[in-house]
């Protein structure tokens, strides 16, 4: 998991710079890799994707793409993530985790008014790309608290009414 969130900050960092150019630029890109984009599998690569809406990119290799994918995954696939489409998957694996999570994500609407706190640290920025990089078997417990106990964890809250609770089984 910490590899899949170290690769991601490094993605943000140069995202930029990386989408004004070929991906396959990049070491260890496929050059004729398939691209799917959202679960869709894009006809004209990258083109028109605005890098800061990009939460999560994974790279992948092998043998048994061939299989799933003929000729075309001969080289990897790259998979991409945007930040809605991230959204939905993580707040829906949250949901299944967690009652209470599901409960509050409903009277919500969204999770604007949540705090994420990974482990005992909060998710202040990039908060898309540092859930999607989450997986359901890395993952120990989700649990709401109160705005009122978020005065016991440090930084800025203001506009939060519930703190996300997350614990990975790595912890």
């Amino acid at each position: 998991m910490h590899l899949r969130i170290f690769m991601i900050a490094c993605l943000l960092l140069c995202g930029a710079a990386a989408m004004s150019q070929d991906l396959s630029s990049i070491p260890g890109v496929p050059r004729n890799g398939l691209i799917f984009i959202d679960s869709v599998e894009s006809k004209n690569g990258m083109e028109g994707l605005d890098p800061t809406k990009i939460a999560l990119i994974d790279i992948v290799k092998g043998s048994k793409l061939k299989e799933k994918y003929g000729p075309r995954g001969e080289d990897g696939v790259i998979f991409i993530e945007t930040v809605p489409f991230a959204r939905k998957r993580y707040t829906r694996m949250f949901g299944e985790l967690s009652a209470d999570y599901q409960q509050e994500l409903k009277k919500e609407g969204s999770d604007s008014a949540f705090l994420y706190i990974l482990d005992g640290a909060p998710i202040e920025s990039n908060q898309a790309q540092m859930l999607a990089a989450l997986e359901r078997k890395n993952l120990d417990s989700i649990k709401v608290i109160p705005a009122a106990k978020l005065a016991d964890v440090p930084g800025d809250h203001a506009g939060k009414r519930y703190g996300i609770l997350i614990t990975s089984k790595t912890n």
